[in-house]
């Protein structure tokens, strides 16, 4: 079996912690490390609290294999790695004062307020490592693909669905024209029409939603830029796309998953649109400022066409 290559410490921005840098590698480490990757994210206090030593008798493997795994994510060694946890400790600890314990799975014994922590706690720490995993480059990029283009597919089944229809109008009022596709047979039928002018857009929190891959590697095929957001960046969705846009995965929060991947990704695809829409920032205030005006008169209009119906005839 070939080897794993320490990863680039370079290609992790420095602000990641230990949870972030944990979630953006564990897609493509091996099973082995996976399982090692696992067990931190299961008990993010131990590396802080054990030596090297201690830490591979409790995860049952080597103190090397420990310190290949620092490599592995980005640290010099275990030492950094350590740093790494207790500042995430730090930041967990005045999470949890506002939002409760959190990993508690909800039951319907639960009273009301723990009902309602336990829902917060979720949500809370599911945008966190959304917005630990965020490369603003990345972002960036996608950004001015979007801005730059002459048409936008976006392409979201199911729960992302929802997701794609709420990025595509809010592009609509910068003045990107946008088009949101759940169906697959409409959806490859518009991505079959983009040139190179375009952009298509797949969401799907694991990447691997067949008619969403389809979708875009449709667009792909056209001519298009590509653009994934997704919680698996070696996932086939991520494997099509120029850019990728990362999200918290949702098996990290157990039965409340699914809701809280909804948060995430709108988290990524509000944040996409901020960005967008500063590219040419005229462009989108001017539009900005029509579309408002244009729903203000169709207001005003229709408040007088029912102010005049109620009138009781004359004469």
């Amino acid at each position: 079996m070939a080897s794993e290559q320490a990863t680039d410490p370079t290609s992790i921005p420095a602000a990641f912690g230990l949870r972030a840098r944990l979630q953006a590698v564990l897609p493509g480490l091996s099973r082995s490390m996976a399982k090692l990757a696992q067990f931190l994210l299961e008990n993010p206090e131990l590396p802080a609290e054990l030596s090297i030593a201690e830490l591979a008798a409790r995860s049952g493997v080597s103190s090397p294999t420990i310190t290949r795994f620092c490599k592995l994510i980005g640290y010099g060694g275990y030492t950094q790695m350590r740093v790494g946890a207790a500042a995430d400790l730090g930041r967990t600890a005045g999470q949890d004062a506002i939002a409760g314990v959190p990993g508690v799975m909800a039951n319907p014994e639960m009273g009301d307020q723990e009902l309602l922590r336990t829902f917060l706690s979720t949500h809370i720490r599911a945008l966190q490592t959304s917005a630990d995993l965020v490369d603003l480059r990345d972002f960036r990029s996608a950004a001015q693909l979007i801005a730059g283009s002459e048409h936008v597919d976006v392409y979201g089944v199911g729960g992302s669905s929802s997701i794609a229809k709420g990025l595509v109008d809010r592009l609509y009022q910068i003045g990107i024209n946008a088009r949101a596709w759940s169906d697959l047979q409409m959806g490859i039928m518009s991505a079959s029409c983009l040139t190179g002018s375009a952009v298509g857009i797949g969401v799907s929190s694991s990447g691997h939603t067949t008619e969403t891959v389809e979708m875009l590697a449709v667009a792909r095929s056209a001519g298009a830029g590509t653009i994934a957001i997704t919680s698996d960046p070696a996932s086939p969705l991520a494997a099509i796309a120029d850019v990728v846009i990362r999200s918290a995965p949702a098996d990290d929060y157990l039965d409340l998953g699914a809701m809280a991947s909804s948060h995430t990704q709108l988290f990524a695809a509000d944040l996409l649109y901020v960005l967008t829409s500063w590219q040419d920032r005229e462009r989108s205030a001017r539009f900005t400022r029509e579309a408002e005006a244009t729903v203000q008169r169709h207001r005003i209009a229709t408040r007088r066409a029912g102010s005049l119906s109620r009138r009781p005839p004359t004469g």
